[in-house]
């Protein structure tokens, strides 16, 4: 073994120059392959700027993106016309990954109603809340506690937790919004307690 590993050391000895060029070019051309290799993606459905919940998604807010399979979500759009026209049940940020979570159902507000976002910050309540449920909302008025609406009706909610991050790289909890569908001479008041924190829901219609 002695006699077959001395003429091999002295050949790297006198040669070592060539072999550490040799070895220094195979290292390159190991790490170009790797960079070369493309990374499996699929093109999704994001945000292009900051948007506010109740938006209505046009085409200029959105963008197809490729993600990288690993960090797509399973039920990401990947359509931009499954989401033009979709209003949002929650802020997001830009290059956030529209997902069903994110967006009410495509249903629209019949005549004389309209779609409006309103916190519910208590999760046992919001759990209580399907869409398609009836329920009335009530405020504190100068003589104790009114009826703000007695035929309002869940449009949508979040669902757990939701990629809003860029890309879908972070997970933040969902803000809690739920979507209403009220009559429309009641809208304005119902927007402006409901972002204000000072509404109260009652299940069915009172």
């Amino acid at each position: 073994m002695r006699r077959i590993l001395t003429p091999i050391a002295a050949f790297v000895s006198w040669h070592r120059r060539a072999v550490g060029a040799l070895l220094a070019a195979a290292a390159v051309l190991i790490v170009a392959t790797t960079l070369q290799t493309p990374t499996p993606a699929t093109p999704a459905v994001v945000t292009s700027t900051g948007l506010a919940a109740g938006h209505i998604l046009a085409e200029s807010d959105l963008a197809l993106r490729q993600v990288p399979d690993e960090a797509m979500p399973a039920e990401a759009i990947t359509h931009l016309d499954d989401a033009v026209g979709r209003q949002l049940i929650a802020p997001v940020g830009p290059g956030t990954i529209l997902q069903p979570g994110l967006v009410a159902a495509d249903e629209p507000a019949g005549p004389g109603r309209a779609v409006v976002p309103i916190p519910v910050p208590d999760e046992a309540l919001r759990q209580l809340l399907s869409p398609g449920d009836r329920i009335s909302l009530v405020a504190q008025g100068p003589e104790g506690l009114e009826v703000v609406s007695r035929d309002a009706r869940v449009v949508a909610q979040p669902e757990g937790e939701t990629p809003t991050s860029q890309l879908g790289s972070a997970s933040v909890r969902s803000s809690g919004t739920i979507l209403v569908d009220v009559d429309s001479a009641d809208a304005a008041i119902v927007a402006s307690l409901g972002q204000a924190g000072g509404l109260s829901i009652v299940l069915g219609s009172i």
